[in-house]
């Protein structure tokens, strides 16, 4: 088959749209298929044809809306009058893409990490959200033949929130291991800790969806209600992403502000493999996350063996096991008292989740099944 990729984004753009992407893609080729992939440039290194680990790619000079990429219609229509099917995902890519696709008679499918519909004001002001819902409404209902969700809780989402009804799930891949573990890297060393100090990790952007100020007023909770001995030898570490920077500065200064600079520690993100170390040296991991369309940062601290503390909200129920435990969804009090149990090695601290697996043969073999299904129906 010859595939085109559409996209806002890709390698080596960080973030983990562009990481399914860029594995599919290489999973594509390996497989025998043809790829190539149009996204936006980034810089002037990355500007124009280039050939990236076997993947052929047009990164193009697209301005920016409110921080997103505008493709192009000039830069689109040869690829997509070369492929069999073409494939992008949300946001600014899919009306373009469902409109050509259209016009060559291709068939085409749109990924959608995250359908949040009315959760957007669950972390915004009302105008902001009112304009992500509108905004995302538009993007997904564009005409495809068919919609990929990466976890149930997102199909359900698509589903309830945008009307759509054939979406596919097909997980994402993550094989997170002792061989992502760099063996010489000390967590404590990395924060200023004894080997003594218990610590609790989250790792991640500080964006208002993945729940921060939820840990935070949880934090706040447990230092004022609890003796200040139980949490003698605790800490809170945050590898906390530089973006967006407006939000980073703003925790910040919330910590400093409540005057929990004495428990709370943050530093800037690590290499993935020190971040592996980080994961296996932890006491315990927390994903307090409002919204998650797949949850990679719960997987990867399963995968490597951590013990962990996960909202309840979106896909995470659906990627977590091992030792873990759950609390209610933006509740920090319930967050408190989970917190609570692990300082004190309770019992009842942890459940125990049988394993499970999130293979790329999976993913790939679940996308190729998808990819030759709408060409034989178109």
């Amino acid at each position: 088959m010859k595939i085109a990729i559409i996209l806002p984004h890709f390698y080596p753009y960080v973030g983990g749209a562009e990481k399914m992407f860029y594995d599919l893609a290489k999973g594509l080729i390996q497989a025998g298929h043809e790829v190539r992939v149009v996204a936006r440039n980034i810089g002037n290194e990355y500007l124009g044809p280039k050939v990236v680990d076997g993947i052929n790619i047009c990164y193009c000079p697209w301005k920016s809306m409110f921080g997103h990429p505008v493709p192009r219609k000039k830069d689109l229509e040869e690829v997509i009058a070369w492929c069999d099917i073409v494939h992008t995902s949300i946001f600014t890519t899919s009306p373009p893409v469902s409109r050509l696709a259209r016009k060559y008679h291709k068939p085409a499918l749109l990924t959608v990490y995250e359908a949040r519909g009315n959760k957007w004001f669950w972390a915004d002001n009302f105008i902001r959200a009112t304009a992500f819902y509108l905004v995302e409404q538009y993007t997904i209902r564009q005409r495809f033949n068919c919609y990929h969700a990466i976890s149930d809780a997102t199909k359900a989402d698509v589903e309830r929130y945008c009307h759509r009804r054939n979406v596919r799930r097909i997980y994402l891949a993550n094989e997170m291991d002792q061989a992502h573990v760099a063996k010489d890297f000390s967590m404590r060393q990395y924060f200023g800790l004894s080997m003594e100090q218990k610590v609790f990790l989250y790792y991640g952007r500080p964006g208002k969806t993945k729940g921060i100020l939820v840990y935070e007023r949880a934090i706040d909770k447990l230092v004022k209600e609890c003796d200040s001995r139980l949490l003698e030898n605790t800490s809170f570490c945050f590898l906390l992403g530089k973006e967006p920077e407006d939000l980073r500065a703003a925790f910040i200064r919330l910590i400093e502000k409540k005057g929990l600079t004495n428990r709370v520690i943050i530093r800037d993100s690590v290499t993935r493999e020190q971040l592996g170390a980080c994961i296996q040296q932890a006491d315990c991991v927390v994903v307090p996350s409002l919204t998650e369309g797949f949850g990679f940062s719960a997987l990867e601290a399963c995968q490597i063996g951590s013990r962990l503390i996960y909202s309840d909200g979106g896909s995470l129920p659906e990627v977590t096991f091992g030792e873990c435990k759950s609390f209610r969804n933006r509740d920090e009090a319930d967050l408190a008292d989970k917190l609570k149990a692990v300082v004190e090695n309770r019992e009842d601290a942890f459940d125990i989740i049988p394993a499970k697996t999130f293979t790329y043969d999976e993913m790939f073999g679940g996308m190729i099944h998808l990819y030759e299904e709408l060409v034989q129906k178109c």
